[in-house]
């Protein structure tokens, strides 16, 4: 437990890490200050708390009764007569649209065709509760979600990914860079030092994850008035995703989420993904000696996983396969928990990806742990 608190206390004193974070955090804020404000989405917002967020004769009975003004008119065009648009909505034409599209046949088609027939299941369950009948921020919807999911969290999610696997190179490499390495892998924890670095580099992370996602989203909501829109249905009939052709489609999710479990579930898959970059950079520090030289390797490591992508033949089982790398997954964060679009074959890929990814790196680093043993350390 010392040698761990020890290793932690190198790594939250870090001067690189503690500018690092510094710039993270600057930079977010200056970008939320400067972009992340509309009058309409905030007027919404505020009135949520009068108005309630299930559309329908009561939001439209409290809405009128609201002060007029060009906001409330403008309210009351995009609400007055809303309609479920899952009533009758169907979803295998999206499947064949992208059979078509990367010319699937056999079990890729069926695989497809099967992801969405599992969709179209949600859809039902979703048309039986009216659950697009929800305000989120009216026609101010699509804008609001691409800037808090697509934008803040998806930043964030690569700030803390980097931030933790360069902890995790900085921490293994740390004797090597000092020098120290004679001395401390013949003591009596020896090379067993690495179980404490791991921990260490894996708490570091999470802590500064902590930290830069609470000045963050402070700062963001404080700007943003989210009101009484926590309760909106994610899937909200104002909310759509934009497909490679350009055309737009309702945004349906596998479960039923609120905008809060839809960011709370956002941050858990987040994390994990932090992990999982985390341990890469771990598996990548035990075989070589220099921390910075490491930092390329995972950099080059995961600019060759994005560009696989559109390397591999298209449509073909490993280009399906590589969206489950922790590049892909952050690549297509603001997707999770719905179909994915064009690039995915599984339901609930995100959790999918992570689990797969934990595994494989968690293998790879006991091997690479074991490994590190055996080698010289000159």
């Amino acid at each position: 437990m010392q040698i761990f608190k020890h290793e932690l206390k190198k790594l939250l004193c870090s001067p690189s890490l503690l500018v690092f974070l510094a710039l993270c955090i600057g930079f977010n804020v200056f970008l939320i200050l400067v972009d992340y404000f509309d009058d309409y989405s905030d007027y919404v917002g505020d009135v949520s708390r009068t108005t309630g967020f299930t559309l329908g004769t009561e939001f439209d009975g409290n809405l009128a009764n609201l002060p007029h003004d060009e906001y409330r008119d403008w309210l009351q065009s995009d609400t007055q007569g809303a309609e479920d648009i899952f009533d009758g909505y169907t979803t295998d034409y999206i499947a064949e649209k992208y059979i078509a599209r990367l010319g699937l046949t056999g079990r890729m088609a069926e695989a497809m065709r099967d992801k969405y027939a599992k969709l179209q299941t949600s859809v039902d369950d979703k048309a039986a509760t009216d659950e697009s009948l929800s305000l989120y921020f009216a026609s101010a919807t699509y804008s609001m979600h691409r800037d808090l999911f697509s934008g803040v969290l998806f930043r964030i999610t690569i700030q803390m990914a980097l931030l933790a696997s360069l902890a995790m190179l900085l921490s293994i490499g740390y004797e090597h860079t000092s020098n120290t390495a004679l001395v401390v892998y013949a003591t009596k924890t020896g090379r067993r030092i690495t179980h404490h670095k791991l921990l260490a580099s894996v708490t570091t992370g999470f802590i500064a994850m902590a930290v830069l996602t609470s000045i963050t989203l402070a700062v963001y909501f404080s700007v943003n008035d989210f009101g009484n829109i926590w309760g909106s249905s994610i899937s909200s009939l104002f909310n759509y995703f934009r497909d490679f052709d350009s055309t737009a489609r309702p945004f349906v999710t596998w479960q039923n989420h609120t905008v809060l479990t839809y960011l709370l579930s956002t941050l858990g898959i987040s994390a994990l993904l932090t992990l999982c970059f985390a341990l890469m950079a771990y598996c990548i520090g035990t075989w070589l000696k220099n921390s910075y030289m490491g930092f390329l390797i995972f950099i080059l490591i995961n600019a060759a996983l994005f560009a696989s992508a559109y390397m591999l033949p298209s449509g073909s089982p490993p280009q399906f396969a590589v969206t489950l790398s922790p590049m892909w997954l952050w690549v297509l964060q603001p997707v999770w928990f719905s179909d994915g679009g064009i690039s995915v074959l599984w339901a609930n890929f995100e959790t999918l990806g992570v689990a797969v990814s934990l595994a494989l790196l968690t293998g790879f680093g006991i091997f690479s742990t074991i490994m590190f043993r055996k080698r010289d350390v000159l």
